[in-house]
């Protein structure tokens, strides 16, 4: 695809926030459109690591006074928020190993801390994996607080707890193409819980996926959400940063063994050749060699990401999910189906399956759910 200036520029902030290098100045001068670079890094949940790009420009190719102030102000919001998320993720932990659980944290504040600021990656949810065994008294013990419950799912629950969102995991991930999934499922009953990572959040140790199983989870959520509403460059750059952080102790041939196993290389050179032409990740920290068409399927892919935006959520073609569960079942699998038409040459064996496990999935739940009552 033919980049436009504002794009760009955009690039350009995004690299020196995410790496500590200097912006290009010769891409920006007195008419530069700030207010559209603020809606393109908004849109792509990179706002303070696009700030930080800003601060290495001269004062006079920065943003006039109040947009410049105003964005000054979210970005001190979003440390706040990353601030208050990790003592409430430390009280989760808490409350669930007291109770002899074993929770592991799933991508989100882990990923974070691979950022060179951690406290500007935009933040969002608490996700912890508990597993089945103990999936229902996790549960129970976050509904003595909860102010909010969201509509359980087979991999999750939600909950509103003491002002945040906290999804607790008794299914980590599943790919819906059936001996693709055996394998990932086999694979993560082979460490868990024994076998589990810590990272240090706020000089706490915090327990997540061991190393190339991490980086192979978050690569998976973000092609699952691809297939079914979109991504942003979010996701993008926290695969980025996961392999440039962790590039001297990541096993590049262990990484590869799990992404052939789950059939997902093909989608993983794209996502890579992405984070290489795009975020300036260096090629060496992927696991493999890429190639003249791995590259051009990453235009391809940027321009469904700038169009989309996080989570396909600022897409202009969007529709609206309607009222009504049934409907909204409805609109979702066929806003799936959709997706995995669209971006089915990224693994067309989990696109062909997607659709399909989708609908298993939700049968289930509803047979779940009857059983319950």
């Amino acid at each position: 695809m033919t980049l436009e200036p504002r794009h760009k520029q955009f690039f350009s902030l995004l690299r020196s926030g995410l790496w500590g290098t200097e912006a290009d100045t010769s891409l920006f001068d007195s008419t530069t459109d700030w207010m559209s670079l603020f809606q393109i890094a908004k849109s792509q949940s990179t706002l303070a690591l696009v700030y930080d790009g800003i601060l290495t420009l001269p004062r006079e190719l920065r943003p006039e006074r109040r947009l410049f102030l105003q964005w000054s102000n979210i970005v001190a919001q979003i440390e706040e928020e990353n601030d208050h998320l990790n003592d409430r993720l430390h009280e989760v932990f808490d409350l669930f190993q007291q109770q002899g659980l074993t929770p592991i944290l799933l991508k989100g504040q882990g990923v974070a801390q691979c950022y060179r600021h951690p406290e500007h990656r935009q933040c969002g949810d608490i996700d912890v994996f508990i597993g089945k065994k103990d999936y229902e008294k996790a549960n129970a013990l976050l509904r003595v607080e909860a102010t909010g419950e969201h509509n359980e799912n087979m991999k999750h629950t939600g909950f509103v707890w003491r002002g945040v969102e906290v999804e607790v995991h008794r299914q980590m991930a599943h790919l819906s193409t059936p001996w693709r999934n055996a394998f990932f499922q086999r694979t993560l009953s082979g460490w868990f819980p024994e076998g589990s990572s810590q990272v240090l959040i706020k000089e706490r140790p915090v327990a997540v996926n061991p190393l190339e199983f991490d980086v192979l989870y978050v690569f998976i959520h973000s092609l699952c959400h691809c297939l079914n509403e979109g991504i942003g460059l979010r996701q993008i750059c926290d695969w980025a940063n996961m392999l440039y952080f962790h590039r001297k102790n990541l096993n590049p041939d262990e990484l590869l063994h799990l992404l052939k196993g789950t059939g997902l290389l093909r989608a993983a050179r794209t996502f890579g050749a992405v984070a290489t032409d795009v975020l300036g990740l260096p090629a060496d920290c992927l696991p493999f060699a890429l190639q003249e068409r791995d590259h051009r399927k990453a235009a391809w892919l940027l321009e469904d990401i700038l169009e989309g935006g996080n989570f396909g959520h600022h897409d202009a073609k969007r529709e609206r999910r309607p009222e009504g569960h049934w409907a909204g079942k409805w609109f979702t699998l066929r806003r799936a189906f959709g997706r995995c038409c669209k971006m089915g040459s990224l693994s067309p064996s989990e696109a062909c399956w997607y659709p399909v496990s989708l609908t298993w999935l939700s049968i289930q739940m509803q047979w779940h759910l009857l059983l319950r009552r």
